[in-house]
């Protein structure tokens, strides 16, 4: 596992582009930037920049990554400084809650020609426009492909033995907080919600990986769709509220409304469904047990899977028309005049 903690704070998913970006930074920060600009402005290769050169002098730094160009960042978190850089551009947008005091404004289209950039006018409306149909396209599929994960759930849940899944919550919860409760140092954040996986271009991108890396023991919920194991997860989450611990919750990527992952800080604990997980668990735990596999209808699995098939390939063609547009910015822009607002950011930063 790699030290850089990589997640994501908006997902392309079956409730169309869900924002969970307020839960990047709250009111106990330090400063908040909020980076404004165009497409190919260069605010991902500025935040990767300052963020690279931070981690060098061993700051804690987060890399948030844009769910349709997992390559791209949304924002930086510094833990140490309690400080964040943001995209604060659609369709995330972030505006100054305290500006002049905590949170400043940094507008990048003040580097654009716009002279060059009037004769391109038409080419930009007709990529906005494109882009915004592949989006529909998108979000018609995530939709549909929910509609058919319901029938499925609904159908396997009549094959489950949820007496004996419930019993076995009632363990877990028991073995989970009967851990030593340690104490937390850098307590910025009592709840914190995001994603550790995204749905982008490329198919599903997961960085819960990066989540895990030091945390001693993980619980990793096995079972087929339906057997339970968002609930289980979430009995244990709000368990954890009740007992007031500090938690992060990282959503499922296609389903915001459920939750995937749970860290507990103070318990130095994670229960987790997400099959990437699996790999590094110290305990798995199998609803399939309870579950009678032959229920299964696999046509309404292969429906669904097809769905999410025609989503990605929506996504990628969204990517194309974003690309049509940075390539369009790019020959426009002074990054010459954008290098010096990072420096000038960065030796800022380091001062806080």
């Amino acid at each position: 596992m790699e030290n850089i903690r990589r997640m994501f704070f908006g997902g392309n998913t079956t409730a169309g582009f869900y924002s969970l970006h307020n839960n990047i930074i709250n009111e106990n920060r330090k400063k908040l930037y909020i980076l404004k600009g165009m497409p190919g402005g260069g605010k991902s290769s500025l935040m990767k920049k300052i963020g690279e050169h931070l981690i060098a002098k061993n700051f804690t730094v987060e890399f948030h990554h844009c769910p349709t160009d997992p390559t791209s960042l949304d924002s930086i978190f510094i833990w140490e400084l309690r400080t964040a850089i943001v995209d604060g551009t659609a369709p995330h947008i972030i505006e100054p809650v305290y500006p002049g005091l905590k949170d400043e404004l940094i507008e990048l289209a003040q580097f654009v020609d716009r002279k060059k950039l009037k004769s391109k006018e038409k080419e930009i409306i007709e990529a906005k426009a494109a882009n915004k149909r592949a989006y529909f396209k998108v979000f018609s599929y995530l939709k549909s492909a929910k509609h058919i994960h319901d029938i499925i759930i609904e159908n396997n849940k009549q094959a489950v033995d949820f007496k004996k899944v419930n019993k076995k919550t009632k363990l877990i919860i028991e073995e989970i907080f009967s851990n030593n409760k340690n104490e937390i140092k850098d307590k910025i954040f009592k709840e914190r919600h995001a994603f550790s996986a995204a749905n982008s271009p490329r198919g599903l991108v997961d960085y819960t990986d990066t989540i895990l890396n030091g945390i001693k023991t993980i619980y990793y919920i096995k079972g087929e769709k339906g057997t339970g194991k968002s609930t289980l997860i979430k009995k244990i989450y709000e368990m954890a509220l009740i007992k007031d611990y500090t938690v992060e919750v990282y959503r499922n990527a296609l389903f915001p409304e459920k939750y995937e992952t749970l860290i507990i800080k103070e318990l130095d604990s994670c229960i987790t469904s997400n099959e990437n997980a699996e790999k590094y668990a110290t305990s798995i735990i199998d609803l399939n047990e309870f579950f009678n596999e032959k229920a299964m209808d696999r046509k309404d699995y292969e429906l669904y899977d097809y769905l999410l098939e025609k989503a990605t390939l929506s996504l990628k063609e969204a990517s194309k028309n974003h690309n049509i547009l940075e390539k369009i910015y790019i020959p426009t822009i002074d990054y010459e005049g954008i290098n010096k607002v990072k420096d000038s950011l960065l030796k800022e930063i380091l001062s806080l």
